[in-house]
């Protein structure tokens, strides 16, 4: 008897381009809440790390006796000789001493604290002469501390930030340190820390009066009991993404050239904008400005340890109140 006949047979052409394109729909459906997924989960990462290091600053205040500063020995800020600038040159940053805090003991007993962790002793442009009252003790290099700031630490990284992660101009600044790590979170500090004003160095201790200061600052040594406007009140660390306009933000481990942390007074996510072109999100208009790649604002720190997103439409009056740590105000965040 002949064996019976398949009844099987192909799907046409037509059939597999409708079911290829139903996919097609299906995928361009799902993509955008997968993204949204994906980036709320580098949100929540990109909170738990700042509440980390907010965290470990109270742990730092506790041990120490008041909060670590935001750097040390700046080499680039203008002055004269005799002038207010530290006669000691190390720029560093203060999350150096923050390592032991945030789980680096090993990476923290490879530092030298009494050697330079960027060789920056001038100023880059513009006719600044740097710091003239100050001398570098050795160099970043042959101390192992331009090694110890080029290693990355992941607690520094807002996986939200998919920009460079390496300071590819570290050479060209002077600071001795090509592969720089950056950061995605810094102190809060005042811009006229940078010293490029009438105030010269060291702007936070010799010029700034108690109204007018943030929390942090080159040499600052605030306690929690000066933040008389309220620890919950006050800006502590903010948000930072790592290409600006000028190159590329603040690494974790030392102070370049006008890197001073972050000054949220400026405005949030102001991005650089060309002339005649539109704004490149991603990219903030200058160093030391407050922002992220999150929709519609950025994340703060305030004083007493608390994360707080902050939209991008708050003013700049109320984000310069709440910056200064004791001038009087109590301003209202949305």
């Amino acid at each position: 008897m002949p064996a019976a006949r398949s009844r099987f047979r192909g799907f046409t052409l037509i059939e597999l381009l409708v079911v290829i394109a139903i996919i097609a729909i299906l995928i361009g459906l799902l993509l955008p809440a997968v993204q949204k997924v994906r980036e709320a989960a580098a949100r929540m990462s990109c909170t738990n790390k700042l509440k980390q290091l907010a965290l470990a600053c109270h742990n730092y205040e506790n041990a120490n006796g008041k909060l670590p500063p935001a750097g040390k020995g700046y080499g680039w800020c203008s002055s004269t000789a005799g002038g207010t600038g530290d006669t000691n040159i190390l720029n560093m940053s203060g999350w150096v001493l923050v390592l032991p805090y945030i789980e680096q003991n090993a990476l923290y007993a490879k530092v030298n604290l009494n050697a330079p962790f960027g060789d920056q002793n001038t100023g880059y442009c513009c006719s600044y002469a740097g710091n003239a009252n100050g001398t570098l003790s050795g160099s970043s290099s042959s101390s192992g501390n331009a090694a110890v700031v080029a290693t990355p630490v992941s607690t520094f990284v807002c996986p939200s930030d998919n920009g460079p992660r390496t300071e590819s101009a570290g050479g060209a600044y002077g600071t001795g340190v090509a592969n720089g790590q950056l950061s995605n979170y810094d102190f809060i500090t005042s811009q006229s820390d940078s010293g490029l004003g009438a105030n010269g160095c060291n702007y936070w201790l010799k010029s700034a009066t108690t109204s007018t200061r943030y929390m942090f600052g080159e040499n600052s040594n605030t306690k929690f009991t000066d933040v008389t406007d309220g620890t919950s009140n006050t800006f502590m660390l903010g948000e930072q993404t790592v290409l600006t306009s000028n190159g590329e933000s603040n690494p974790w481990g030392y102070r370049g050239w006008v890197m001073t942390g972050v000054d949220p007074a400026p405005g949030i996510n102001v991005w650089y904008t060309p002339s005649g072109g539109t704004p490149q999100v991603g990219n903030l208009n200058s160093w030391g400005q407050a922002g992220s790649l999150h929709t519609g604002g950025c994340n703060f720190a305030m004083g007493d340890g608390s994360i707080r997103f902050v939209k991008a439409s708050t003013s700049t009056t109320t984000l310069s109140q709440t910056a200064r740590m004791s001038d009087g105000s109590v301003p209202t965040l949305d």
